[in-house]
Protein backbone atom coordinates (compact mmCIF):
# COMPACT_ATOMS: atom_id res chain seq x y z
CA UNK A 1 0.00 0.00 0.00
CA UNK A 2 1.55 3.53 -1.34
CA UNK A 3 1.90 5.76 2.25
CA UNK A 4 -0.01 8.76 2.51
CA UNK A 5 0.15 12.06 3.62
CA UNK A 6 -1.76 13.57 6.48
CA UNK A 7 -2.34 16.82 6.65
CA UNK A 8 -1.15 18.75 9.63
CA UNK A 9 1.66 20.79 11.48
CA UNK A 10 5.38 20.32 9.70
CA UNK A 11 3.63 18.99 6.78
CA UNK A 12 2.20 15.91 8.58
CA UNK A 13 3.18 13.11 9.28
CA UNK A 14 3.70 10.07 6.60
CA UNK A 15 0.64 7.58 7.05
CA UNK A 16 0.45 3.53 6.59
CA UNK A 17 -0.61 0.51 7.25
CA UNK A 18 -3.85 -1.53 7.63
CA UNK A 19 -5.74 1.10 9.49
CA UNK A 20 -4.56 3.91 7.47
CA UNK A 21 -7.74 4.74 5.38
CA UNK A 22 -9.90 4.30 8.93
CA UNK A 23 -12.26 7.19 10.47
CA UNK A 24 -10.02 9.70 12.35
CA UNK A 25 -6.82 8.06 11.08
CA UNK A 26 -5.58 11.09 9.79
CA UNK A 27 -6.07 13.34 13.62
CA UNK A 28 -5.03 9.86 15.14
CA UNK A 29 -1.30 9.93 13.11
CA UNK A 30 -1.39 13.90 13.68
CA UNK A 31 -1.51 13.24 17.44
CA UNK A 32 0.72 10.24 17.46
CA UNK A 33 3.51 12.53 15.81
CA UNK A 34 3.09 15.19 18.47
CA UNK A 35 3.85 12.74 21.00
CA UNK A 36 6.83 12.07 19.27
CA UNK A 37 8.13 15.37 18.63
CA UNK A 38 7.03 16.35 22.35
CA UNK A 39 9.26 13.15 23.50
CA UNK A 40 12.26 14.50 21.42
CA UNK A 41 12.26 17.78 22.07
CA UNK A 42 10.60 17.31 26.14
CA UNK A 43 13.00 14.38 27.27
CA UNK A 44 16.11 13.99 24.67
CA UNK A 45 16.30 17.95 23.72
CA UNK A 46 16.13 19.09 27.21
CA UNK A 47 18.16 16.49 28.88
CA UNK A 48 20.70 16.76 26.55
CA UNK A 49 20.58 12.85 25.77
CA UNK A 50 21.93 13.41 22.02
CA UNK A 51 25.04 15.36 21.06
CA UNK A 52 23.33 15.77 17.85
CA UNK A 53 20.02 16.72 18.75
CA UNK A 54 20.18 21.24 18.00
CA UNK A 55 17.02 21.89 16.28
CA UNK A 56 14.25 19.29 16.73
CA UNK A 57 11.98 19.93 14.02
CA UNK A 58 14.72 19.44 11.87
CA UNK A 59 16.49 16.48 13.14
CA UNK A 60 13.96 14.21 13.34
CA UNK A 61 14.10 14.15 9.38
CA UNK A 62 10.57 12.07 8.22
CA UNK A 63 8.08 10.90 10.78
CA UNK A 64 6.16 8.45 10.01
CA UNK A 65 3.27 6.81 11.50
CA UNK A 66 2.87 2.70 11.00
CA UNK A 67 -1.27 2.12 11.33
CA UNK A 68 -0.56 -1.79 11.93
CA UNK A 69 -1.26 -3.86 15.18
CA UNK A 70 0.73 -6.94 12.56
CA UNK A 71 3.65 -5.89 11.45
CA UNK A 72 5.33 -5.91 8.11
CA UNK A 73 8.97 -5.31 7.82
CA UNK A 74 8.86 -4.71 4.27
CA UNK A 75 5.54 -2.61 4.25
CA UNK A 76 7.87 -0.60 7.15
CA UNK A 77 11.14 -0.32 4.67
CA UNK A 78 9.27 0.69 1.68
CA UNK A 79 7.50 3.48 3.87
CA UNK A 80 10.99 4.58 4.92
CA UNK A 81 12.05 4.68 0.99
CA UNK A 82 9.11 6.30 0.05
CA UNK A 83 10.34 8.91 2.02
CA UNK A 84 13.40 10.22 0.32
CA UNK A 85 14.74 11.24 3.81
CA UNK A 86 18.00 10.12 5.59
CA UNK A 87 16.83 10.34 8.76
CA UNK A 88 13.58 8.83 9.47
CA UNK A 89 11.64 7.93 12.61
CA UNK A 90 8.75 5.00 12.21
CA UNK A 91 6.40 5.39 15.06
CA UNK A 92 4.18 2.08 16.08
CA UNK A 93 0.84 3.62 18.21
CA UNK A 94 -0.96 0.00 17.78
CA UNK A 95 2.18 -2.31 17.99
CA UNK A 96 2.39 -4.33 21.93
CA UNK A 97 3.66 -1.53 24.30
CA UNK A 98 4.07 -4.42 27.08
CA UNK A 99 6.85 -6.59 25.50
CA UNK A 100 9.96 -5.01 23.90
CA UNK A 101 11.96 -7.85 22.54
CA UNK A 102 9.58 -8.36 19.61
CA UNK A 103 9.49 -5.22 18.59
CA UNK A 104 13.50 -4.58 18.96
CA UNK A 105 13.35 -8.25 16.12
CA UNK A 106 10.67 -6.48 14.09
CA UNK A 107 13.34 -3.49 13.95
CA UNK A 108 16.35 -6.28 13.33
CA UNK A 109 14.24 -7.93 10.29
CA UNK A 110 13.67 -4.27 8.79
CA UNK A 111 16.95 -2.92 8.93
CA UNK A 112 17.49 -6.27 6.96
CA UNK A 113 15.25 -5.88 4.66
CA UNK A 114 16.64 -2.39 4.12
CA UNK A 115 20.41 -3.84 3.27
CA UNK A 116 19.23 -5.60 0.92
CA UNK A 117 16.99 -3.64 -0.85
CA UNK A 118 19.88 -1.90 -2.63
CA UNK A 119 19.22 1.73 -1.28
CA UNK A 120 21.50 3.97 0.54
CA UNK A 121 22.46 1.93 3.82
CA UNK A 122 20.86 3.21 7.45
CA UNK A 123 21.22 1.53 10.67
CA UNK A 124 18.73 1.61 13.28
CA UNK A 125 17.81 1.92 17.00
CA UNK A 126 15.14 1.06 18.77
CA UNK A 127 13.13 3.08 21.43
CA UNK A 128 10.00 1.20 23.13
CA UNK A 129 7.74 1.69 26.67
CA UNK A 130 8.82 -1.52 28.10
CA UNK A 131 12.65 -1.01 27.07
CA UNK A 132 14.96 -3.24 29.58
CA UNK A 133 17.15 -0.49 31.69
CA UNK A 134 18.37 0.55 34.64
CA UNK A 135 20.75 2.70 36.42
CA UNK A 136 23.35 0.44 37.17
CA UNK A 137 26.21 1.26 34.08
CA UNK A 138 25.17 3.80 30.41
CA UNK A 139 24.50 0.71 28.76
CA UNK A 140 21.45 0.15 31.28
CA UNK A 141 20.77 3.60 31.30
CA UNK A 142 20.08 3.60 27.06
CA UNK A 143 17.24 1.41 27.62
CA UNK A 144 15.49 3.21 30.49
CA UNK A 145 16.04 6.64 28.15
CA UNK A 146 14.55 4.49 25.50
CA UNK A 147 11.17 4.06 27.06
CA UNK A 148 9.40 6.65 24.62
CA UNK A 149 5.46 6.75 24.41
CA UNK A 150 5.37 4.57 21.31
CA UNK A 151 7.44 1.81 19.93
CA UNK A 152 9.28 3.34 17.33
CA UNK A 153 11.90 2.87 14.91
CA UNK A 154 14.63 5.31 14.12
CA UNK A 155 17.05 5.21 10.83
CA UNK A 156 19.62 7.39 10.21
CA UNK A 157 23.29 7.16 7.95
CA UNK A 158 25.81 5.09 9.06
CA UNK A 159 28.30 7.10 11.04
CA UNK A 160 26.02 9.49 12.56
CA UNK A 161 26.32 7.96 15.75
CA UNK A 162 26.99 4.08 17.24
CA UNK A 163 24.99 4.20 20.10
CA UNK A 164 23.09 6.43 22.42
CA UNK A 165 20.03 8.55 22.24
CA UNK A 166 20.70 9.54 18.81
CA UNK A 167 18.28 11.75 16.54
CA UNK A 168 20.23 13.43 14.44
CA UNK A 169 23.33 15.38 13.69
CA UNK A 170 26.61 16.16 11.90
CA UNK A 171 30.38 15.69 13.42
CA UNK A 172 30.70 13.16 15.57
CA UNK A 173 31.65 13.94 19.32
CA UNK A 174 34.97 14.44 20.28
CA UNK A 175 34.51 12.19 23.62
CA UNK A 176 32.21 9.33 23.94
CA UNK A 177 28.60 10.69 24.60
CA UNK A 178 27.11 7.62 27.03
CA UNK A 179 29.50 7.57 29.40
CA UNK A 180 29.06 11.61 30.15
CA UNK A 181 25.38 11.04 30.07
CA UNK A 182 25.79 8.48 32.73
CA UNK A 183 27.61 10.36 35.25
CA UNK A 184 25.35 13.74 34.88
CA UNK A 185 22.05 11.84 34.90
CA UNK A 186 22.67 9.51 37.54
CA UNK A 187 26.07 10.63 39.25
CA UNK A 188 24.48 14.39 39.34
CA UNK A 189 20.93 13.35 40.18
CA UNK A 190 19.38 14.48 37.02
CA UNK A 191 17.54 11.27 36.28
CA UNK A 192 15.08 11.38 38.70
CA UNK A 193 13.64 14.52 37.21
CA UNK A 194 13.66 13.25 33.45
CA UNK A 195 11.86 9.63 34.91
CA UNK A 196 8.92 11.82 36.23
CA UNK A 197 8.93 13.83 32.96
CA UNK A 198 8.70 10.58 31.01
CA UNK A 199 5.76 9.13 33.43
CA UNK A 200 3.71 12.30 32.70
CA UNK A 201 4.20 12.04 28.80
CA UNK A 202 3.27 8.73 29.06
CA UNK A 203 -0.15 9.52 31.02
CA UNK A 204 -1.10 12.14 28.57
CA UNK A 205 -0.61 9.54 25.61
CA UNK A 206 -2.90 7.27 27.62
CA UNK A 207 -5.26 10.45 27.96
CA UNK A 208 -4.84 12.01 24.31
CA UNK A 209 -5.51 8.02 22.88
CA UNK A 210 -8.94 7.52 24.63
CA UNK A 211 -10.85 10.10 22.13
CA UNK A 212 -9.85 7.43 19.11
CA UNK A 213 -11.83 4.18 18.43
CA UNK A 214 -8.11 2.67 17.85
CA UNK A 215 -7.91 2.24 21.25
CA UNK A 216 -4.78 2.82 23.67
Amino acid sequence: MVPAKAKGNRGGPTVFGAHRDAAGAAAFAEVVADLMHRYARDIVAKNHLCPFLHNVEAGLGAVCVGLDRELDPVATAGAIRATGREVVHVVFPLADRANAPPFERFGNSVAETLRKDGGPPMVHATFHPAMIGGRENAHRLVGLLRRSPDPFLQFIPPGMQPGGTVMQGDPLPKAPALGDTFTRMVGQGALDDLVRELDALHAERAERYAAFSFGA
